[in-house]
């Protein structure tokens, strides 16, 4: 849920005036006719007038909203960031604040839309309404979150001929000790091969299981290792990192814990470490950093990771469009989401995204540092 509070600015005036010039029967009839939601309450925030657009998106009738107010319709999970704005408006802070929020329908379904909240005053100043214009987000949102599964997906399948090769090993390593078995005439060495065994496929198990994650859907944040989480991504790359003679550095310090959606950030961090590697075609080495710090913008304490490499680097007008919806420099075998997907989700925890790179031969690379807040991200 995302909110957007204006600064102060002067207070509205001239209403009347402009009545008179424009006509109070035109007025309402765009109104009426409007193609957002619009709707005036009163400040206790119950409506007064509605047009049918605002009806249509929130599921009810003129009548049924005669009494009911912008707080008693708003979803129970939404009700106490919207009150607070609302409080916020009232009190005179901020003149107007935009809202995404979700409205809870009679046949209980809920809709998401986009709400700008405004005051209206009176001839004397004084504020005697709020206006609200109302747009339904409901299928943007949905588009948005199936392209960032289709994404998801797709670095998983990025990983497939790795994830095989990893797994191959410790099983071909069964194979040969099941075999040894077979042929060992002493229980010790019984014992000992059928332990290397337990092992290996302890191992295969731990790489299932880590590609599993990607896919695991979370209902709430938790807290979560980071270290842990940074070797359980890197553990998916070992083949191919090792196939493109990339050198890896991990620089853990301490054990910082994170609140957060634990297989959004493997997506993040999979999404910086695939590109690191695509850039390094003729090998190179790759640093990741994992270590407390601060976030410089409200001095909270946080964790950065540093994701860095040799590659290539990237150009200024790369640099200035990475984030934008499928763009990509990998032509056919890029998406065009990863980044794009990686602001999304930094912006949920709260993070912050940070880009360093440059293309000079012999000294070129590039380095992404995350900053997240250890408080966590924002609950749904």
């Amino acid at each position: 849920m995302k909110a957007t509070v204006a600064a102060k600015g002067p207070k509205m005036q001239e209403q009347p005036r402009l009545v008179s010039e424009i006509g109070e029967d035109r007025i309402r009839e765009a109104f009426e006719y409007a193609a957002s939601g619009m709707a005036i309450t009163d400040l206790d925030g119950r409506f007064q007038e509605t047009n049918p657009a605002y009806r249509e998106i929130v599921g009810r009738t003129h009548l049924d909203l005669l009494g009911e107010s912008i707080l008693s319709i708003t979803h129970d999970d939404d009700r106490e960031n919207c009150r607070n704005h609302l409080d916020t408006l009232l009190s005179g802070e901020a003149p107007s604040f935009v809202l995404e929020k979700r409205y809870m329908r009679p046949d209980k379904s809920s809709v998401w839309v986009r709400n700008s909240f405004a005051l209206l005053r009176n001839v004397q100043g004084c504020a005697s309404h709020i206006i609200l214009i109302c747009n339904d987000i409901t299928e943007r949102l949905r588009a948005e979150k199936l392209l960032v599964e289709q994404e998801k997906l797709a670095v998983v399948g990025q990983l497939a001929t790795s994830i095989a090769h990893e797994i191959n090993n410790p099983l071909e390593a069964v194979l040969n000790l099941l075999y040894l078995i077979r042929e060992s005439e002493s229980l010790e060495e019984v014992h000992a091969f059928a332990a290397q065994a337990e092992e290996e496929i302890q191992c295969a198990a731990q790489i299932a299981s880590n590609t599993l994650k990607f896919q695991k859907q979370q209902t709430r944040p938790t807290s979560t290792n980071m270290v842990q989480l940074v070797e359980s991504v890197l553990v998916l790359f070992k083949g191919k990192l090792g196939a493109a003679k990339v050198v890896v550095d991990v620089e853990p310090r301490g054990k910082p814990e994170l609140v957060c959606f634990a297989g959004e950030i493997r997506q993040v961090l999979a999404n910086l470490i695939g590109n690191a590697l695509d850039a390094m075609s003729s090998g190179g080495r790759l640093r990741v950093r994992v270590r407390p710090s601060t976030d410089w913008r409200k001095g909270e304490p946080a964790v950065r990771i540093t994701i860095a490499d040799t590659g290539v680097g990237m150009s200024t007008e790369t640099r200035r469009r990475i984030y934008d919806p499928f763009f990509t420099t990998k032509g056919t075998s890029g998406t065009g989401l990863g980044l794009w997907v990686t602001a999304g989700i930094l912006a949920r925890h709260r993070g912050s995204i940070h880009l360093r790179s440059k293309t000079t031969p012999g000294a070129s690379g590039t380095a992404f540092t995350l900053i997240f807040p250890m408080g966590g991200t924002e609950r749904e």
